[in-house]
């Protein structure tokens, strides 16, 4: 068996991940769920459980969204309730009071099991990242856990890619019926936390798609799917084709990684701030995590 190859292992002390001579052992929070589900496939068993720890929180996040809205409501509800006398004004107040009350005890019940999930999910990342796998899905996963998802500094946000070719029609390809960028794609399936489906975390795959314009010059990615808005990253400009090419084919091999599209990003805008004038920058370059500095896509959309 490959060094790089982990496999579970029990104890008296609970389960483990074995590698080489090194044992780490699973956080007690997270045996339980794991205790029943393993496989041969420790790798995939861990991201398993992170997808499913991950649709969860999603599923949370929206009902105490919801929930939230309901409180508006009975807020509301419970102030308009305050006018008027008499039996059937106090028969009223106290429903729209106890409505009040309810949905406030809704929202915080979701709200603690929303930690609790979003905890959960954290420890196993945490895990895994300090496990620290020398290869295969863990080192990838770890590698990917550790960038944010949040929009770089240096990408520039469209919404529709009508807005984006609207911008350069340069940027139009002329043989579609609808508005789509024009240029070579270098992998449909780049990945950002949050957009890819948690359904189906083995899956690996994501909604957007990296390509380059020899038209403009420019590095960009699309995001198209059924569940998600359409929307554009502008990643870089001044790209000669062949430097392109280079620096994105090198690129693809690690497409499948959690918020690979974060790792995309930053290569490209460090490739452009060196301008390089030989041979393209090989991938080992810019080994270091890119930490994003942006809190959300619509803080840089821009309207051209």
């Amino acid at each position: 068996m490959l060094t790089h190859q982990p496999r579970w292992a029990r104890s008296t002390s609970g389960l483990a991940v074995v590698l080489g001579p090194r044992a780490g052992h699973v956080p007690a929070a997270l045996a339980p769920h794991l205790q029943q589900e393993i496989t041969a496939n420790q790798g995939e068993d861990l991201v398993a459980l992170e997808g499913n720890l991950r649709a969860t929180a999603a599923t949370l996040m929206a009902l105490t969204n919801q929930a939230e809205h309901e409180i508006a409501v009975a807020r509301h509800q419970a102030a308009a309730a305050c006018t008027g006398w008499g039996l059937t004004a106090r028969l009223r107040r106290r429903t729209a009071n106890a409505e009040l009350t309810r949905a406030i005890q809704k929202q915080s019940e979701l709200r603690d099991l929303l930690d609790e999930a979003l905890t959960m999910r954290n420890t196993l990342r945490e895990f895994v990242i300090g496990f620290d796998a020398p290869a295969g899905l863990l080192r990838e996963s770890a590698d990917g856990w550790q960038r944010s998802p949040h929009v770089p500094a240096s990408v520039i946000v469209f919404g529709l890619e009508d807005s984006f070719v609207a911008a350069d029609s340069r940027r139009l390809d002329s043989g579609w019926a609808g508005a789509r960028v024009a240029g070579e794609t270098y992998g449909e399936q780049w990945r950002r936390d949050g957009d890819s489906p948690d359904s189906r975390p083995l899956d690996r795959a994501g909604p957007w798609r990296v390509g380059f314009s020899p038209r403009t010059g420019e590095v960009y990615a699309s995001r198209r799917c059924g569940y998600l808005s359409q929307k554009v990253w502008l990643l870089g400009r001044e790209f000669e084709a062949e430097q392109a090419h280079d620096l994105l084919t090198a690129l693809m091999p690690r497409m499948r990684e959690p918020t690979s599209l974060i790792l995309a990003a930053g290569v490209v805008h460090v490739a452009r701030s060196l301008r390089p004038r030989g041979p393209c920058a090989t991938l080992s370059s810019f080994a270091a995590p890119v930490i994003a500095s942006a809190d959300d896509d619509s803080e840089r959309t821009t309207s051209r």
